[in-house]
């Protein structure tokens, strides 16, 4: 067993996964010590109206890259595969003029709601400057991850600009201050700017020399991917941001900021499902265009490998160590035990599918992909509805768990059917894992 652990450890794509699931914990542990130190050193409902400015100005962000990102992801794979310069240099253009217009449009939109419910200047200033930057940093890192590297893709994107934020939050708390929301978002998005000039320039080296490339255009190709990576995306951060401000409107600031609170805990296991896409999305690629099935497929289950092994770590963290992470926030979080640990159970199952839906949308099987998170969506809503008034914010935690398991379980058959693998940890169910030598004879048998 022990020369089977090693022989695991040693695998390219194990270093790979564990690397990359390493730099998600690392982003984790930097969002949670930012969130905790933002709670102490503000008001409940301060809190509360910080987490839910910054939902929508995440869920703004998505909207106004108009799938651009993941566009960018699965053209430039393909024509990095082919040696298709002229169609790089082309999408790419195409992307960041579209990009542009489109942020512009959704910041005016922030602006005129945030005057029409007469919110403070330098709150909606904060947050407009926040959603433009972080939709750069959105943008800057897909690039990034595609050309230059995992680290300096989602490092620049989720873990070096935190640290300043911090840093910066330490030294309030010690000074016994007291943040107002619009003073933080500004903080966080000077430090993100410097991540989003680190991307510019490591992406202008990494580029070949493409100035008297001439651009080539596969305008309806871009179109029609481009619509159905924007509504999926918009239904992804959907899923993500908007149970808080479903929350904040439904019950109270202080709730929703608690709901936030153990939403961003249980998302152990969404930065695990993360750390696999950003994998996923710059290794599987490649193979799938270039027509490498076997390492394709190989890939895959060594992923699940390591999902299975993070999936269990995670969840007796959560079941043991969750009043302790709560009291972190305060102590009116330690209460909420049972929410954190209903909502973990949805993203353990979510991050335990793998990554189907990255399969699916990079494989050229995005359109099947938006139904099923739109019926997530629709699912969790509902769940909203009727759940909240009759149990609270555990209603609201019991709906987020039910929407994911349902998707995670739709999406995985969708990835058997259409991409023919299986991307979850049930693959491991049929492979003698502990054996010594078991993957050369599947291998054989698979040949055969």
């Amino acid at each position: 067993m022990i020369e089977s652990i090693i022989q695991f450890m040693r695998r390219d794509v194990t270093r790979g996964v564990a690397g990359t699931i390493l730099l998600k914990v690392g982003s984790g542990a930097l969002a949670f010590a930012l969130f905790s130190l933002a709670a102490r050193t503000m008001s409940p409902d301060g809190f509360g109206i910080f987490a839910t400015w910054i939902s929508l100005a995440q869920i703004a962000s998505v909207v106004g890259l108009v799938g651009q990102e993941s566009l960018l992801v699965r053209f430039l794979n393909e024509y990095q595969v082919g040696d298709r310069h002229d169609l790089t240099k082309g999408v790419l253009l195409s992307s960041l003029k579209i990009s542009f217009v489109a942020m512009v449009i959704a910041v005016a939109a922030i602006v005129l709601a945030a005057n029409i419910r007469g919110d403070w200047w330098l709150l909606i200033l904060a947050v407009s400057a926040y959603t433009a930057v972080n939709a750069g940093l959105m943008l800057g890192s897909q690039i990034a991850r595609s050309l230059v590297s995992i680290l300096m893709g989602e490092g620049n994107r989720e873990l070096f600009w935190r640290i300043g934020v911090v840093l910066f939050l330490l030294a309030v708390l010690f000074g016994h201050q007291q943040l107002e929301p619009a003073e933080l978002i500004a903080v966080m998005t000077i430090a993100m700017s410097v991540g989003v000039v680190a991307q510019i320039i490591a992406i202008a080296r990494a580029l070949p020399n493409l100035r008297d490339t001439p651009a080539r255009s596969e305008p309806s190709r871009w179109r029609s991917s481009a619509l159905h990576f924007w509504v999926a995306s918009i239904l992804e951060v959907a899923n993500q941001y908007f149970d808080v401000i479903l929350v904040y409107w439904m019950l109270d600031p202080t709730t929703a900021g608690i709901y936030f609170a153990a939403s961003r805990l249980a998302n152990i296991f969404a930065m695990l499902s993360a750390a696999l896409y950003s994998f996923g999305a710059r290794r599987l690629p490649s193979l799938y265009f270039s027509k490498n099935h076997q390492e394709f497929k190989r890939t895959l289950q060594l992923m699940a490998e390591v999902t299975a092994l993070c999936v269990v770590s995670g969840l007796v963290i959560i079941w043991i160590g969750g009043p302790y992470l709560l009291n972190l926030f305060g102590p009116h979080f330690a209460a909420q035990h049972s929410v954190l640990i209903v909502l973990a159970i949805g993203t353990a199952i979510q991050a335990a599918g793998g990554p189907s839906a990255a399969i699916l949308q990079l494989t050229g099987h995005e359109r099947k992909y938006v139904p099923v998170v739109a019926a997530n969506v629709a699912v969790r809503l509902v769940g909203f509805l009727v759940l909240i008034p009759w149990l609270g914010v555990l209603g609201a935690a019991i709906s987020a768990t039910v929407s994911l398991a349902f998707a995670t379980i739709v999406l995985n058959l969708l990835c058997r059917r259409l991409a023919g693998v299986d991307p979850s940890i049930l693959v491991l169910s049929r492979v003698p894992f502990f054996k010594r030598n078991a993957y050369s004879v599947r291998v054989a048998d698979t040949t055969d």
